[in-house]
């Protein structure tokens, strides 16, 4: 990626130029403009060129207003870079006087391609409540081979094999355009899982597991199939089908509130949709723009409850001065049953939606709110370093930049109070977090390269009056 101070330059010094150039045209009109001309594309050895192009907001032929250009140039260099096909993006134009028709080149640097990406699965929710015990034993490692921009056409197929404690095997396929329009796509997958571990209820606000070494207790098969939509840049709609069987064994399904039905075999069909509209200037890490999603489950399991859900997200990144910037997102879910098994009730706590400075804990319930801030500034602004005996330009050009952070973190999980179905029915109790304010604040550091690789390294305190250290491998926000 290139620099986005050097991105701003090398955009808006062509366009100011084209606008002086056009008012002088122009002279006496009222609103001067040029006409979009030809599109040149450089650098694209595998990626097709209607690839790019669909990421252009005009069409040759199309009036352009010059006062508007330095935004539609600048918009075209991040959805293009956005598509995660390229470490480098640079635009450039020229005028033609006589027909004032402006000229766009694009010039690409593309990524590699094929990755046998390294995976590895802690036994714990997440690395900071594993780095608590760096139980080795619990281990699942494994490749993702993972071929991106096949056929040039920006499609992913993704091969999974995990082995060691928990095993996985399955694949994925996405297309992102399978008509002329490039409005519609679809995407497939299959996969089974095999756990040694699961996770039956949760005490004192951590995961209480079950474990055997020589049987599964928790086998999963699961398959999808989604129908992708995206009528302009920044919209996609993604419909999908997927089937879920699980198996249990006999000693996981007795644990109270686990399960609402002794069946060893459970099946699942689910409904899910998403809508998503994403203005973010880089997706793996923004500094500008805002993002919304809102999607909506329906789980439609044979012979007990339903499993529904609404679910939204809302972000916006805000330049505040010279290299001060500002974030916040607020996330909400709404379920629509009051009872439902352990094993598919989610709350705060998993994946990247927790409250920081509560990594160590999760929180379930049918509702929560998360709501988080951060305020940064730029201790390195991004830079791009050369290592001048790397040959190829996929490696050999460094983007770098170090952040400061400071943030403060709010959430709230709703729970109803869970009924533990079997002989003698009683109430589980609640966990101390839950139907409970949390709040955690602290400072922190992130690093960003190239590939969509960020390190942060973040120290918080909790209400509960529990400082700690934690790192991770995303955007903060």
């Amino acid at each position: 990626m290139v620099s986005r101070a050097a991105a701003v330059n090398s955009l808006l010094k062509p366009a100011l130029v084209l606008v002086l150039l056009c008012c002088m045209l122009n002279s006496g009109a009222q609103d001067p403009y040029v006409i979009a001309g030809s599109v040149s594309i450089l650098g694209n050895r595998i990626t097709h060129p209607n690839i790019i192009l669909r990421e252009l907001k005009f069409h040759e032929g199309d009036t352009l207003k010059t006062v508007l250009l330095p935004g539609i140039l600048s918009h075209a260099k991040e959805n293009i870079f956005n598509t995660r096909l390229f470490n480098f993006v640079t635009l450039d134009t020229t005028l033609d006087r006589q027909s004032n028709r402006m000229n766009l080149s694009i010039e690409v640097i593309e990524r590699w391609y094929v990755w046998p990406i390294p995976y590895v699965q802690l036994s714990d929710q997440n690395i900071n409540a594993w780095l608590q015990t760096w139980d080795w034993s619990k281990l699942t490692y494994g490749v993702d081979f993972t071929f991106f921009n096949v056929r040039g056409r920006n499609e992913t197929l993704k091969i999974i094999t995990h082995f060691g404690f928990n095993q996985k095997y399955g694949f994925t396929y996405k297309i992102p355009y399978v008509n002329r329009k490039q409005t519609l796509g679809v995407s497939f997958g299959a996969d089974m899982d095999l756990n040694h571990q699961v996770a039956v209820n949760t005490v004192n606000n951590q995961p209480n597991y079950f474990n055997i070494t020589g049987a599964y207790p928790k086998q999963l098969t699961y398959a999808f199939g989604d129908l992708l939509l995206r009528p302009n840049i920044y919209v996609v709609h993604t419909f999908r089908l997927a089937y879920s069987h699980y198996y249990f064994q006999d000693s996981v399904l007795h644990v109270p509130g686990f399960s609402m039905t002794y069946d060893n075999n459970q099946d699942f069909a689910t409904l899910w949709y998403q809508y998503k509209n994403d203005h973010r200037d880089v997706q793996y890490y923004p500094l500008h723009g805002w993002y919304f999603d809102l999607e909506f489950n329906h789980s439609m399991p044979f012979g007990f409850t339903h499993n529904t859900y609404i679910k939204s997200l809302f972000r916006k990144y805000f330049q505040l001065a010279e290299r001060w910037y500002y974030a916040f997102s607020m996330l909400g879910k709404l379920s629509l049953e009051s009872q439902q098994p352990y094993y598919l009730q989610k709350g705060l706590g998993y994946s990247r939606e927790f409250v920081r400075g509560y990594e160590y804990y999760v929180v379930d319930g049918q509702h929560y709110m998360l709501f988080k801030n951060n305020l940064k500034f730029a201790i390195l602004p991004e830079r791009v370093e050369k290592i001048k005996f790397i040959r190829t330009t996929r490696f050999n050009t460094i983007p770098l930049a170090l952040y400061a952070n400071v943030f403060v973190d709010m959430g709230y999980v709703y729970a109803y109070r869970q009924l533990a179905y079997g002989p003698g029915e009683f109430y589980i109790p609640f966990n101390s977090l839950q139907n409970t304010f949390m709040m955690g604040y602290g400072l922190g550091l992130d690093f960003t390269t190239y590939y969509d690789v960020v390190i942060r390294v973040e120290g918080s305190m909790n209400l509960m009056g529990k400082p700690g250290i934690y790192i991770h491998f995303i955007a903060p926000i």
